[in-house]
């Protein structure tokens, strides 16, 4: 996909030899018909492909000498709908790289109806200024015309405009009898699945020079971070929309990237130091063109991470645990059992929360483990061992009851805060439940008795945990 997203931004950034202060006019036209949602070989919708696609270009676009407009069909109307015929409208005019704009209208499409594409490429010509010199029009479909239209007329009308409209047609899994429709329009090319599609696009740029390198720029930071740490950087840079800043291991090969933050309007990048302490670089790169602009070496150092718990808590009770650590934006503190594998987790909290997170103790009694964990990057990076010890679960109540009469049930347990009582037929499965009164309620529970006759258990279960954790049979006849 990257270099699908490069070839494509080249092939709009550079669609044909132009002087150094020639502006521009693109106009992407993207099909939203409802055959959009088929999928491609590779199992993707054809509509998510293209949104992607299409996204990551955008990011990539730079807004100097470059006008683009974007243009969506099939998207407001249903096939059936009066108007089907004529559902294509501009959502981004073509003025400037509005990428907030451009992004927000591919995100938010839907595919829904007809392919319209005569009709289209006909409102096209209306898009583009009148003083316009340079001009492409770039169409993404994955079917025909739908609508009667004849797209090899309009196609002539692009040619006859002022600025000579240079055609692009991509095609996503068309049929043989679909391409034959674009034959001779412009420059096209039919693909069957993602990857034949970067391939046509590379082919579609192989003539075209590429884009003028990014101006130089630099980098300030601390020279040391603690390891998972957030920490910020500053910068200067004629920036693209797309350009980024991220951290990587020293000596790794230019253009690999690990945590990373878009430089925007000028403000401070806040980057997450690797768990791994070691010596890094921080570089300035771009989605647009290859290369590293601006390097800076930093030394990210050890964090002291601790977590402060009871040694044992009893089952079904609330505990508090008290941490320092780097508190990374997507850290957290997990209960697990001792044998859990390093790579899984249980019940957690994220560190963000605060200094002091609350545990639910399992009902299940043995030896536990809190681990500091973090979604960024593998591994466990503090422990502390904690045992859960058992808590006698007793319920009392009468052995036989007559049908519809009412039970008084005398217990004791853990009660934690969403453990509960039900009374389920003994055949019933685990985790099952019916008539049911919470632990919280008191120490003495009222049940009603069934109406049907036969064996029923009272069972001790939990919202928070999975199990049956106490039985008392009980028949009713």
């Amino acid at each position: 996909m990257k270099k699908l997203v490069l070839c494509l931004f080249f092939c709009i950034a550079l669609l044909m030899p132009l002087s150094a202060a020639a502006e521009r006019h693109v106009e992407l036209i993207l099909d939203a018909s409802g055959s959009m949602y088929q999928k491609l070989p590779d199992g993707r919708y054809r509509i998510s492909a293209a949104k992607e696609a299409l996204s990551d270009l955008i990011k990539g676009l730079p807004a100097q000498d470059l006008n683009v407009g974007l243009r969506v069909y099939g998207a407001r109307l249903q096939p059936d709908a009066a108007g089907a015929c004529t559902d294509s409208h501009l959502v981004v005019p073509m003025k400037g790289v509005d990428h907030s704009a451009l992004l927000e209208e591919v995100r938010d499409t839907l595919a829904r109806g007809k392919t319209p594409i005569a009709h289209s490429l006909e409102q096209a010509l209306n898009d583009f200024p009148a003083d316009a010199k340079e001009c492409a029009v770039i169409l993404v479909t994955d079917g025909e015309e739908a609508c009667d239209g004849d797209v090899r007329a309009a196609a002539a009308k692009l040619k006859d405009h002022g600025c000579e409209i240079d055609l692009r047609i991509v095609g996503f899994g068309l049929s043989a009898e679909a391409a034959k429709s674009f034959e001779g329009l412009g420059r096209f090319e039919n693909a069957g699945d993602g990857k034949a599609l970067a391939s046509a696009l590379t082919r579609a740029v192989e003539d075209i020079a590429p884009p003028a390198p990014l101006a130089e720029a630099t980098l300030e930071a601390a020279e040391e971070v603690a390891a998972g740490s957030s920490f910020e950087v500053s910068w200067k840079a004629e920036a693209g929309y797309s350009d980024y800043i991220t951290i990587v291991p020293k000596g790794a090969k230019d253009g690999e990237f690990s945590f990373y933050g878009y430089v925007e309007n000028g403000k401070n990048v806040t980057l997450s130091a690797p768990v791994e302490p070691g010596d890094y670089e921080l570089r300035y790169q771009s989605d647009r063109v290859s290369g590293v602009t601006a390097r800076r070496p930093i030394r990210v150092v050890a964090a002291e991470i601790a977590m402060e718990a009871p040694l044992s808590q009893p089952a079904g009770t609330t505990f508090q645990v008290k941490w320092i650590g780097p508190d990374g934006p997507e850290d957290y503190i997990t209960l697990v059992t001792k044998d859990t594998p390093d790579d899984g987790y249980d019940r957690y909290q994220y560190t963000s929360v605060g200094p002091t997170l609350e545990f639910l103790a399992p009902l299940i009694a043995g030896d536990y483990e809190l681990r500091y964990q973090s979604d960024r990057e593998a591994g466990v990076f503090a422990r502390r061992p904690i045992e859960i010890t058992a808590v006698p679960i007793i319920m009392e109540a009468p052995s036989t009851v007559a049908p519809g009469s009412e039970i008084t049930v005398e217990w004791q347990g853990p009660s934690g805060p969403g453990d509960y009582i039900t009374l389920v037929p003994k055949t019933a499965a685990d985790n099952t439940y019916e008539e049911y009164r919470y632990t919280r309620d008191g120490s003495s529970l009222v049940f009603t008795a069934p109406s049907t006759p036969g064996d029923y258990e009272l069972r001790y279960q939990s919202d928070d945990m999975g199990g049956v954790f106490g039985r008392r049979a009980i028949r009713v006849q």
